[in-house]
């Protein structure tokens, strides 16, 4: 094909603007305005705004600059951060084509521009800052809210469990015959839990309940069992009448003598030093004081998890670094049975073995074993005052 000598000229134009070096371009006396130093700081400021260096080096170096974009060019390649690595490597090229003199004023020109915009940059911080406190607001709020919602939910559920039961209160009646009249704990147990699985079976196709997920039925089983035990709570709790209740009372006057000679370094306790410094634990022992308000043997272990949780928040609080272990939280256990005290506590346990052993699992079946363990201990305890 033939090319006109236009065309040929524009072409050889073309060929000699692509192989022209872009420095040659810029004005040396106004490097700042060309675009090569445009875009060379722009690309700088990129990458520097994604160094974990607390500030940019000297502008007087150009090597310390060359070597901050090398170390971290090999931290990327070691982290596989192919992006971050091409970013940095076409920032040195760029870097490549100034003189310590050009690099020296793209450093001024990056702390001219921070400085211009550092106003801008305050603004942003506090309306971070703002934003981050209205969350925090908005979350507590919402959290607020969640539990006025489930609260609801549990009083609703135990409103329509107790019309559920209005309507076999003769069967509830007889329950508690039978139960007193059985002498046999297993002959009662077996009592219980078949009379619970028949209301259970009710509870499924009660049209009031036909609307509620799967957590609601099952607070809605807790609340049947609650209201069962509270019909036979006593005779539950002291199978055998005066013996049991006399065997209660004698360990309970036993352990009162032992909290008046029992302190956090006893012979049999021996709790570390460290630990000692949030004696004598009140907050465990008030939830402790709380288990003999719950008659469902459920909720007892609930409980004595939560005694054992508030130990452990504790321990933890006053160990720095270290993590309590067993051997810690025992002896820190016994000592808040022996202060608090609380009634029936070997009934209370024979509860739970009688009514709740087969269900007990996971991490509430360890605080409650670490619990009888605590109070079998407290049973062969003297008082010697050491």
């Amino acid at each position: 094909d033939k090319v006109d000598s236009g065309e040929m000229g524009i072409l050889q134009n073309n060929e000699q603007e692509e192989d022209c070096d872009p420095l040659q371009q810029m004005d040396a006396e106004n490097i700042e305005a060309s675009y090569v130093f445009q875009d060379a700081r722009r690309k700088l400021r990129l990458v520097l705004s994604e160094a974990e260096l607390p500030s940019v080096p000297s502008p007087g170096v150009e090597g310390e600059l060359i070597s901050l974009l090398t170390v971290m060019l090999a931290q990327a390649i070691n982290q596989q951060d192919r992006t971050t690595a091409a970013q940095l490597r076409e920032t040195l090229r760029c870097l490549s084509q100034f003189d310590q003199e050009g690099c020296n004023k793209l450093v001024r020109s990056l702390r001219e521009e921070y400085r211009r915009r550092s106003p801008y940059i305050a603004y942003l911080v506090r309306s971070r800052q703002g934003l981050l406190v209205s969350l925090a607001t908005l979350e507590r709020l919402s959290g607020r809210m969640e539990t006025e919602q489930r609260m609801c939910s549990k009083f609703l559920i135990s409103v329509c469990v107790r019309l559920f039961l209005e309507r076999r209160e003769e069967e509830l009646q007889q329950l508690k015959a039978q139960f007193s009249g059985t002498n046999l704990m297993d002959e009662k147990t077996e009592l219980v839990v078949q009379f619970l699985n028949r209301l259970w079976n009710s509870l499924e196709q009660e049209p009031m309940l036909a609307a509620t997920n799967d957590q609601q039925r099952s607070e809605a089983r807790k609340a049947v069992e609650r209201a069962i035990f509270s019909e036979v709570y006593m005779a539950a709790l002291y199978p055998n009448q005066e013996a049991d209740a006399s065997r209660d009372v004698v360990l309970q006057q036993h352990i009162a003598r032992l909290a008046e000679v029992v302190t956090p370094n006893h012979r049999d306790l021996k709790i570390p030093r460290r630990y000692q410094y949030e004696c004598p634990w009140p907050a465990a022992q008030a939830e402790l004081r709380r288990m003999a308000a719950f008659k469902m043997p459920a909720d007892k272990v609930h409980c004595i998890s939560r005694v054992s949780s508030i130990i452990m928040n504790l321990l933890s609080l006053a160990g720095d670094k270290s993590v309590p272990a067993a051997d810690d939280f025992v002896p820190v256990l016994v000592f808040v049975i022996i202060k608090a005290n609380p009634p029936s506590l070997l009934s209370t346990v024979q509860l739970v073995d009688n009514f709740y052993r087969d269900r007990l699992c996971g991490e509430e079946c360890y605080w409650w074993m670490q619990f009888v363990g605590a109070v079998e201990f407290i049973k062969t305890m003297d008082y010697v005052r050491q």
